[in-house]
């Protein structure tokens, strides 16, 4: 629990050679690595507004601009805006027989009225209308004078002044687009139409007898076997002329330097930068100007491994659900490694701390540890890549040489991260009787306690790291299969390996305590 926040102090190098915390890591059960969020593709499953849980199509999503029609944010502090409703007074209706004739002023006036109202049985309707306010804030549209809608939905978006120069310029790059796209494909269709008709020109010829063969196929053969295709000026889309340019500005006035001075100028009625670029189309000056903003779509996303094509986090479609169809975080494969205790450092000695493995896997998992030197002196081809990363650590990745107490057969059995009964009690004594001592300091059901020497290399280390090797046992997904199955035929079981970066912190941080496990 020491180093449980934080998580930047243990990190597991990913395929890519990077090294992350081991609760930003996914882990690719089809090729067995960790994947980081560089390794792998996204992939949007559905698109819905945060506020209502509107659930739209890609398509749908990109004729609204990525907006809700019917939720709105706050301009002023970007919160979400709620809908109030009030009763406004209207018109009298114009068939009461109300005079100036008979309408006396104070109190006779109102006399008249109530009677017109009463003779012909009318009451004086009112009408429930509708505004946009912040809870945050008390930001509303009464505030720049936005008139009251009879409807909740009935808000319209604001008027840009600029629209017609973006849909211009989104049809000039379009047009473009598509004759890039036109171009690319006439040269595929060129290679691929050439390399099948030379190779099967022979026997199309010999049925040609039976009349099967189209007018245009006999006319190609005839030409040697190759088709004529439509040339890049024959059926493009003709592009209309270049847009207008824009008009440069040569001259910009000069900013009166007694504005500022004039009592008329108010810093508070000026918006932020932030409030400008949320209304990017008008970018207001003032804070009367402002205007309730649509509320943005968001996404859930599919990550996918670019190496085998599999998917690694697959979330329900439904937007109200949070669960996920497949949710392979590295944390649910790996063993996590934290900090327990670290000494006062010294440059002569071996520091002696202690680190924790957790088993993280519902079975039992045996766990090896290895020194980075063990791993070089190593003669293994099927260990060539972690020999040849681990020589890819420079020196001020590494500032110190971890080791261990016992040079050999570092093999320790974890409990199963299950909840614990009378029997796994029992289990756990066996363990504990089977640890070596000098290694296993410390045991609870799927933790364990671990000590270690951390020797510092020179006295110029400002951070003490240091970096060894575990080795587990995994199950796998055979390629035959796209999803997980409990049967032994689809499954890949093979040991694994990862190289983790401890950071224990500054030279001059003071010893961290030990855990209360071990007093």
């Amino acid at each position: 629990m020491t180093t449980l926040l934080n998580v930047q102090r243990v990190k597991y190098q990913c395929s890519c050679g990077s090294f992350k915390s081991l609760c930003f890591l996914y882990f690719c059960r089809h090729c067995l690595k960790i994947k980081c969020k560089d390794c792998v593709t996204l992939e949007v499953d559905c698109r819905f507004c945060p506020s209502c849980y509107e659930h739209l199509q890609s398509h749908e999503a990109i004729t609204r601009k990525n907006r809700c029609q019917n939720c709105f944010s706050c301009p002023s502090c970007n919160h979400t805006l709620v809908t109030r409703a009030t009763n406004s007074l209207a018109t009298l209706p114009s068939n009461l027989n109300i005079t100036p004739e008979n309408m006396n002023a104070g109190a006779d006036a109102d006399d008249s009225v109530s009677n017109s109202t009463n003779t012909s049985g009318l009451q004086t309707p009112s009408k429930k209308v509708y505004y946009l306010a912040c809870s945050v804030c008390r930001w509303s549209t009464r505030d720049i004078h936005l008139a009251d809608q009879p409807t909740i939905n009935s808000w319209k978006a604001q008027d840009n002044i600029h629209e017609g120069r973006f849909n211009e310029l989104l049809q000039h790059y379009k047009q473009i687009a598509t004759r890039e796209k036109q171009e690319r494909d006439r040269k595929r269709y060129s290679t691929v139409k050439l390399r099948n008709t030379i190779a099967t020109s022979a026997t199309r010829s010999s049925s040609d007898k039976y009349g099967v063969l189209t007018p245009l196929t006999r006319r190609g053969i005839r030409t040697g076997g190759i088709l004529k295709t439509p040339s890049l000026n024959e059926n493009l889309i003709p592009t209309n002329s270049s847009p207008k340019p824009s008009d440069s500005i040569a001259t910009i006035e000069p900013l009166d330097e007694t504005l500022f001075l004039s009592d008329s100028f108010d810093f508070n009625k000026l918006t932020t930068i932030t409030q400008r670029l949320n209304s990017v189309e008008s970018q207001p000056l003032t804070i009367d100007h402002l205007y309730p903003l649509a509320k943005n779509f968001t996404s859930k996303q599919s990550k996918r491994c670019k190496e085998c094509d599999h998917n690694v986090l697959k979330p329900e479609p439904s937007p109200k659900l949070i669960k996920f169809k497949l949710h392979q975080m590295a944390l649910f494969f790996i063993p996590e490694v934290r900090i327990w205790h670290h000494p006062a450092w010294s440059f002569d000695d071996n520091n002696p701390c202690i680190i924790s493995v957790i088993n993280q896997v519902d079975e039992k998992t045996l766990i090896k540890l290895y020194t980075l030197d063990e791993i070089r002196q190593e003669n293994d081809e099927n260990n060539s890549e972690l020999i040849e990363r681990i020589g890819q650590l420079d020196e001020n990745t590494l500032t110190s040489i971890l080791t261990f107490p016992i040079e050999n057969d570092r093999s320790v059995q974890l409990h199963p991260h299950v909840e614990p009964n009378d029997v796994d009690t029992k289990i756990n004594d066996e363990l504990r009787q089977n640890d070596p001592k000098d290694l296993v300091i410390h045991r609870k059901f799927a933790k364990l306690a671990i000590r270690c020497f951390v020797k510092i290399k020179n006295s110029d280390v400002k951070r003490v790291r240091a970096a060894f090797v575990i080795e587990h046992r995994v199950v796998g997904i055979s390629s035959i299969v796209s999803t997980p199955t409990t049967t032994n035929s689809n499954t890949n079981t093979q040991n694994i390996r990862h190289i983790i970066l401890i950071d224990f912190g500054s030279i001059d941080e003071p010893a961290l305590p030990l855990h209360s496990a071990l007093v």
